[in-house]
Formats: C-alpha cells, structure tokens, sequence
C-alpha cells in the first residue's frame, strides 16, 4: 500500500504537474545492494522512457509508463 507521502506526490503530479517527471519506486522491501543493481539495470531505458513520458513506475520485474 502506498505512503500517504507517494499519495502526495502522485496528486500533486497528476493535479499541477509538480514535479515535472515522477519516478515511483515500488520494489517493496529490497537491499541497497539490489536497488543499486535495478536502477543500474534500467537507466538507459527509463532515460529514453523519461524523454516522451513523465509518469514511470519501477518494480523488480518491470518499467512501466504509466502516463
């Protein structure tokens, strides 16, 4: 379940555009180690994602676009 925080932050996007790009981060309890290899993993592709999109969700088994 989502923070009232990430909450915050989706509204706040959806509603006013702030921040410009959003990136949720929903991988559930997971290392720093294996946050580090994920993100390392997907740069590139949320770089290229984030140049046409500015809603993404990152999970442990996929990118999604999600506006």
């Amino acid at each position: 379940m989502p923070s009232s925080l990430d909450l915050s932050f989706g509204r706040s996007h959806l509603l006013r555009g702030t921040p410009a790009r959003l990136l949720i981060v929903a991988t559930g309890n997971i290392g720093n180690q294996d946050l580090s290899a994920l993100l390392l993993r997907v740069l590139p592709e949320l770089n290229r994602q984030f140049e046409t999109h500015v809603l993404i969700e990152l999970s442990r088994k996929a990118l999604v676009v999600r506006h």
